[in-house]
This record gives structure tokens, C-alpha cells and sequence, in this order.
């Protein structure tokens, strides 16, 4: 087992910053204080290339941090890479291979245009599906379409996620989107895929993340709140999205969930659309399958409900700067478990979730973090 023992973040949002700065100003603090600890460096990063023109991203950071001498890989699992990077490198300390891990997300999106960010990320579609106009945004919409009319659900109970979620991150010093929303301004706001609107995706941003990771049985060295590791599960499906049986079917977040042995006080989820987030919940066992729509129209998922979802704001409302949205959950996690989330604070945080998830269900990453081994 492993333990959380660092954390660092940078603001999300459009910055005006390198992809290495943002890098270095997420981990450049926990590098101070761990100088000579660290011996192992895995970056989470999907598209330096394709956004920043530039390739061995992990190579050119460690430089740029002054620790050429630390070994690095760089994980790409698209919008997946967080969770996939942090179970490698709970992996490499298990091994023996590492004592310290240092694990950075990070993503320089915003000079691009929409339309641009939307054709890289869906490059991980195959091309049959992208010549028809499949893109993860459609795909968000055929969910809601056919979950609305399978379940007989309000349209307002989905929208609900985006109001939730908004203002959370308006609770976040980090978040992107800082400012709450009505239900009346999601609904009434640009349409995007039918029927999902504007608000109910996530933003086009950039930023940073950072952990440092250890054996158990050291972390309390390091500090006297450390957060563990408990359980690590990746699970993958089909690329083809319309080979799948069941649209509302999300296999892989099924098989990883299979990991949740005792019920999770919070969890942050992969909210890339507002529906998304319920069926993952339903596939989790979180919420009942069919009716986790009612839940955020009751108030169960909200910081003070029953099983609150998506704390920081999750992508919807602190953004999803794609390598760095994974770690940025474990960070969350993090804050809650040991008490310092400030106004997002959940009253119950023994145990959290997070769920790291690339492309539409093509790989899941489903993480189990406690307060104790």
C-alpha cells in the first residue's frame, strides 16, 4: 500500500503560462521539501504535442525542475491518464523499483480553438465513428437522449448536475468556473448536443497537479495526516462506441467499481457531461440505477447530502485540463480525507472515490483513498 503525503495545484482556467510552467508551479513546493526524497517522476500528460508542439514531456520537465537525474515515464491514457498514471506509480513503489514517487497532470489546451480541441480529442474515436461526426460531446448527447426516454426522467433532474457542480467551484479557489448558475440559465443556455447545453460541459482549460507518493508505512514520517491508497482498479471497453450493446451501459466503470468493498463517504467523478455523471454513479453502485437523476433534484449528492459527488467542482466547473484532471481528484480526495477542503468540507470523510475515466468508457480508473492503511 501507498499513502498521499504532498499535494500541489495550480489555478485552472486559460493561462497565460507555458505547459511547463504550469507544471513546475504545481510541483515546485513539494520539490523544495522533498529535493532529495524523490527518485522516480510520471507525468500525466495526453496532448503536448498535438496543443504544445513538443514531445518527452517528462524528460524536458524533470530538466526543467533540476532533477535530470530522477527517472520519468509520461502516461497517456487521454482524459484517463490521471488515475492510469497514479496506479503506475503506486505500482513502482510496490515493486521495490521506488521509494517516492512524485506523479504531475498537467495540460495547455486554451490556444487552440474549440473545434480544434474537439477534433484532437476525438482522434481517440475510431475513424468509422469520427467520419459519421461522432465526437465525445454527440455521444454525451445520444446518453442523455436515450437515458431521459428509458427512464422516464425530468430533463431538469441532469441539469441539476451542472447547478451542483457550479457551485462547488464556486467554493474552489482553483476551479475555472468560479460562479453558480440556476437551473433556468443551464437550461436556457447554448445548446451543444441536444439536449445538453453549454453549462452541462466542461470547459476548454488549462493546469496542474501534483502528489507525492510513498510506502505506508513511512508517510507518517512525512506528516502526521497522511492519505492512503487503499485500492486501485482499471478496467477497459471497446473504442467502438456503436459496437457497444447499451449506450447507458458503461462496462468498464462497472468492472472497476467492482473495487468498492464498503460504502465511500464522497466520491469525484468523470462529469466531462453532466450526464455522465449519473450513470457513473448508477454503474458504481452509488445511486440506483435509473433513478440517480432524482437524487440531485433531492439534494443527496450536494456537499451536505448523503453521498456527495464531485466536491471540487469536478470537470464541469473546475475544468478538465485532460492530464492533470485525474490527479487533481486525488488531490480533492486528499482535502476531504484529512479535513482541509475549507467550504467544501463533507461531514463524513474516512473514505473517498475517484473515478479517472478516458475517452467515453474506453478505459476506467476507479482509486479507493482512507485515513488509514
Amino acid at each position: 500500500m501507498v499513502a498521499i503525503i504532498e499535494v500541489g495545484l495550480t489555478k485552472f482556467g486559460k493561462r497565460k503560462e507555458s505547459v511547463l510552467d504550469l507544471a513546475a508551479e504545481a510541483s515546485v513546493d513539494i520539490i523544495r521539501k522533498h529535493y532529495d526524497e524523490i527518485d522516480f517522476v510520471v507525468v500525466s500528460n495526453s496532448y503536448s504535442g498535438e496543443f504544445n508542439s513538443i514531445s518527452g514531456i517528462n524528460n524536458l520537465l524533470t530538466t526543467y525542475l533540476s532533477i535530470d537525474s530522477v527517472p520519468s515515464v509520461r502516461v497517456d491514457n487521454t482524459s484517463g491518464s490521471g488515475g492510469t498514471a497514479l496506479l503506475i506509480a503506486k505500482t513502482i513503489i510496490e515493486s521495490g523499483l521506488a521509494k517516492r514517487v512524485l506523479v504531475v497532470g498537467v495540460e495547455k489546451m486554451s490556444e487552440k480553438n474549440t473545434k480544434h480541441v474537439t477534433s484532437i480529442i476525438a482522434s481517440l474515436l475510431p475513424r468509422e465513428e469520427r467520419d459519421v461526426g461522432l465526437t465525445l460531446p454527440s455521444l454525451a448527447g445520444l446518453m442523455a437522449k436515450e437515458y431521459v426516454s428509458r427512464y422516464n426522467a425530468k430533463r431538469e433532474g441532469i441539469a441539476m448536475v451542472a447547478v451542483k457542480n457550479h457551485r462547488n467551484g464556486s467554493m474552489n479557489p482553483y476551479a475555472h468556473i468560479q460562479k453558480e448558475v440556476s437551473l433556468d440559465e443551464v437550461l436556457r443556455s447554448p445548446m451543444i448536443a441536444e439536449p445538453l447545453t453549454l453549462y452541462e460541459f466542461t470547459p476548454i482549460s488549462d493546469g496542474a497537479a501534483a502528489i507525492l507518493l510513498t510506502k505506508d508505512e513511512e508517510a507518517e514520517s512525512f506528516t502526521k495526516k497522511p492519505v492512503y491508497i487503499k485500492g486501485t482498479k482499471i478496467s477497459s471497453d471497446t473504442s467502438n462506441i456503436s459496437s457497444r450493446e447499451d449506450i447507458l451501459s458503461l462496462r468498464a466503470v462497472r468492472n472497476s467499481g467492482k473495487i468498492i468493498k464498503e460504502k465511500v463517504d464522497f466520491a469525484e467523478l468523470h462529469d466531462m457531461a453532466t450526464i455522465l455523471e449519473i450513470v457513473e454513479a448508477e454503474e458504481l453502485g452509488l445511486l440506483k440505477k435509473g433513478e440517480g437523476w432524482k437524487a440531485y433534484i433531492e439534494g443527496d449528492t450536494d456537499i451536505d447530502g448523503e453521498i456527495p459527488i464531485n466536491t471540487s467542482g469536478g470537470l464541469n466547473s473546475k475544468g478538465h485540463p485532460i492530464g492533470a484532471s485525474g490527479i487533481a481528484q486525488a488531490v480533492e480526495c486528499f482535502l476531504q480525507i484529512r479535513g482541509d477542503a475549507g467550504q467544501r468540507q463533507v461531514k463524513e470523510h474516512r473514505l473517498g472515490l475517484s473515478l479517472s475515466m478516458a475517452g467515453f468508457g474506453n478505459s476506467v480508473s476507479v482509486i479507493i483513498y482512507g485515513d488509514e492503511p
